[in-house]
């Protein structure tokens, strides 16, 4: 069993996160850190209220302190804990409190030796079932010392002590939590895969919960269109049945929004989101994100623009969103110059300029410049008159880009076919070695 000195801040490289921090201002929103922070449980409170403090200074000091509360309560995490109380002590000026550890150093190697003696006596009694029990305290005794990539082993591990597929179903959904605690979607995906491979009826909450999961790891992976399709599968009431403190209704709402923004056309958001009564429901704890979806369906795009200003100061602080806020702001802007310049032969580019809320012509018309060569636009510039001309569409244009389409959804359904002949493959090849085994 692993040591004590190594905790999630260390292991999982800021709770898996690979992108480098901007450092942002307090939302514009109307908004209370304890009561944004106050309904995620564990290590999603713990990883949100650390991601605050290291982006944004104004809310560094009272982050530090909910993160330190939560550690001290629910986990044995000294190495997190010892950074977070130090870096407590920087901004505050008083020292460190570190009392706690020794506290936690001792109750972490009592539960080492319990778990160590039930295993190695459920070994000699050759009892799967007793062998199973204390491996999962194993992953919960490393998971509250932050130890997460290990407690992922751990899980995997405790395969060949599975009785039924039952079992196995629910150490790949633990193994689904951890790396979504994590932020590693790709991970998130294969585990959440293999629990409906060997899942037999599985329970309304355990499908609620998966379908969280995918939405969540689409939107963490950039796939805005798969997060908007797997909104279907989600209401209030499955996110009641779920209730881990990992992803909120709010969140819902951000992800199904964000998304739907940088990634489909009017009538689509309409259809897929605002008429859309179990999305709605979603949308009730967050009305900042009806607004945005309403002023654009209706084309009031200087109010959807400041409105999106304002949501995305609040996304700059959520560990999944940050790191796409650059992505979906661009997005967002180019689907919205589009949509724009739709109904319109020619427009002049001050006209667009000022209803788009650009600083100048001059800037507005380099972003048209890139949106044409990156043929998201067919149009042309026409310097001598200040106008923007689109062109005409050929049919074999179009025949094209349906083709392009077809091809992309097809080589995805392709790429989601071969993981899952590996997955088949792989627990065939270890069901075969545990057979020869016995």
């Amino acid at each position: 069993m692993s040591s004590l000195g190594s905790g999630i801040y260390m292991t999982g490289q800021h709770f898996g996160s690979t992108h480098s921090r901007t450092t942002t201002s307090k939302p514009s929103l109307e908004f209370s850190l304890n009561e944004y922070l106050e309904d995620y449980k564990g290590y999603a409170k713990i990883r949100r209220a650390i991601f605050i403090g290291e982006c944004c200074p104004e809310l560094s000091a009272e982050s530090y302190t909910i993160a330190l509360q939560e550690l001290e309560a629910h986990t044995l995490d000294t190495t997190t804990y010892t950074h977070v109380s130090k870096t407590l002590a920087q901004l505050t000026g008083q020292p460190a409190a570190l009392d706690w550890i020794k506290q936690a150093n001792k109750e972490s190697k009592e539960l080492d030796s319990e778990i160590k003696a039930d295993l190695e006596r459920a070994k000699k009694q050759v009892s799967k079932r007793d062998s199973l029990k204390a491996q999962r305290s194993l992953v919960q005794l490393l998971q509250r010392r932050g130890l997460m990539d290990e407690s992922i082993r751990a899980l995997q591990d405790g395969r060949s002590f599975c009785l039924d597929v039952s079992d196995q179903a629910q150490l790949h959904m633990e193994a689904a939590r951890v790396s979504q605690l994590m932020c590693r979607w790709l991970q998130v995906a294969t585990f959440v895969q293999r629990t409906e491979s060997v899942a037999q009826k599985p329970s309304e909450s355990l499908l609620a919960e998966m379908a969280v999961m995918k939405v969540q790891a689409d939107f963490g992976d950039g796939k805005w269109s798969a997060a908007v399709a797997g909104l279907k599968q989600l209401s209030m009431e499955s996110m009641k049945a779920v209730a881990n403190g990992i992803v909120l209704p709010r969140d819902i709402a951000l992800y199904g929004t964000l998304a739907g923004l940088a990634s489909l056309q009017r009538d689509q958001i309409k259809h897929a989101l605002l008429d859309n009564a179990l999305f709605g429901q979603f949308l009730d704890s967050m009305p900042e994100c009806l607004t945005l979806l309403q002023s654009f369906h209706g084309a009031k795009y200087t109010d959807v623009l400041a409105c999106l200003d304002k949501i995305m100061s609040l996304c700059r602080l959520d560990p999944v969103i940050s790191p796409h806020v650059a992505t979906l702001e661009q997005k967002i802007r180019d689907n919205i110059v589009v949509l724009y310049i739709q109904p319109f032969m020619s427009i002049r580019l001050s006209s667009m300029a000022e209803a788009l809320c650009f600083e100048s012509a001059e800037k507005l018309e380099a972003v048209l410049v890139q949106m044409i060569d990156s043929r998201l636009i067919q149009a042309r510039i026409d310097g001598t008159t200040g106008f923007l001309i689109k062109h005409a569409e050929e049919p074999r244009d179009q025949a094209l880009r349906n083709i392009e389409k077809m091809h992309k959804e097809f080589s995805l359904q392709t790429e989601l076919m071969t993981a899952r002949i590996r997955f088949l493959e792989e627990e065939s090849s270890r069901l075969g070695r545990v057979a020869i085994r016995r």
